[in-house]
């Protein structure tokens, strides 16, 4: 019987011509061999499938699979961790690329820790759509305080644009989360779940490149919430408070589960107030700097 690999790549796709043969080539070129790539297409009506099916027959490691139409991104995210066989997994994103040590770095820093961390990941440099550098991008994620709740405070200091869900969890700990979920910022929500399961690594090299542009779900010129709908199948629906639906699923999640009374409760109140703050935080700025505007402006006008 054949071994189960180490890691499992999970890689969602729909139409991603554009960047899939140099995300594949990248993790066909990893320095870490003991691992498998599920791809799960969602219909796509592009070259997508044509080109899995070439790199598959030129690689074993690939398993691939079809939906019969298109149910959506988080669906398809789920339906990759469903397929893997590995003891530790990672999402894998058709434009973004993982350098050559990716795999090897998080799995040793996974297996330094012990069984107390569950996901870990690497530093992030933002790309456009060429590939060239943009910048160094601070995620600020790494969470290594043994309590849940200060751990789950931090997610909701500190998250913005999400790259620790890229990164390589622990299989037994990611099948305990509702994965991706179907509303904006599920990921905000997947992140607190796993801080409050365990640990969180951030190693120091910077191995991922999250490219930007204009298909993102969310970086695309002009995209706002009901378009980024269309990512879930749910194009045309109406988007109410997007924020409040996240705060109000994540914490409805971090309440609930088979963890301690304490832990539950502990790390719902410090995500609330955290994230509260920081939206205070957030307001309190724009209107300083509104009000710096207007004096500047009434300055120039009475000087004029």
């Amino acid at each position: 019987m054949e071994s189960a690999p180490r890691v499992t790549l999970g890689v969602p796709l729909y139409n991603a011509e554009r960047y899939l043969e140099s995300c594949l080539d990248a993790l066909l070129a990893q320095d870490y061999p003991d691992f498998e790539i599920i791809v799960s297409d969602n219909a796509s009506t592009d070259r997508t499938w044509e080109i899995c099916q070439t790199y598959a027959a030129k690689d074993a490691r690939i398993r691939l699979y079809r939906n019969p139409r298109n149910f959506g991104g988080h669906v398809n995210y789920t339906r990759v961790v469903e397929l893997a066989r590995g003891e530790l997994f990672k999402w894998v994103a058709y434009d973004d690329v993982c350098l050559p040590s990716y795999l090897r770095t998080c799995v040793a820093a996974l297996d330094a820790a012990g069984p107390q961390a569950v996901l870990a990941y690497p530093r992030t440099v933002l790309i456009d759509e060429s590939g060239e550098v943009i910048g160094p991008y601070a995620d600020r994620l790494d969470l290594r305080d043994p309590r849940p709740w200060r751990r789950v405070a931090r997610v909701a200091r500190n998250i913005n644009l999400c790259h620790a869900h890229f990164g390589v969890f622990r299989m037994s700990a990611l099948r305990r989360t509702g994965m991706i979920r179907p509303f904006l910022s599920s990921d905000y929500t997947l992140i607190a779940e796993v801080a409050r399961l365990g640990e969180i690594h951030e190693v120091a090299e910077p191995l991922f490149l999250r490219r930007m542009h204009g298909g993102s779900t969310r970086q695309a010129k002009g995209a706002t919430p009901a378009s980024a709908l269309a990512w879930y199948g749910q194009a045309g629906r109406r988007v109410r408070a997007p924020r409040l639906r996240m705060l109000a699923e994540t914490l409805r999640m971090l309440s609930t589960g088979s963890d301690p009374l304490g832990t539950r409760i502990s790390s719902a109140a410090a995500f609330l107030a955290t994230w509260w703050a920081r939206r205070v935080r957030v307001r309190l700025g724009r209107l300083r700097r509104s009000v710096v505007r207007r004096i500047r402006a009434s300055t120039a006008k009475g000087s004029a």
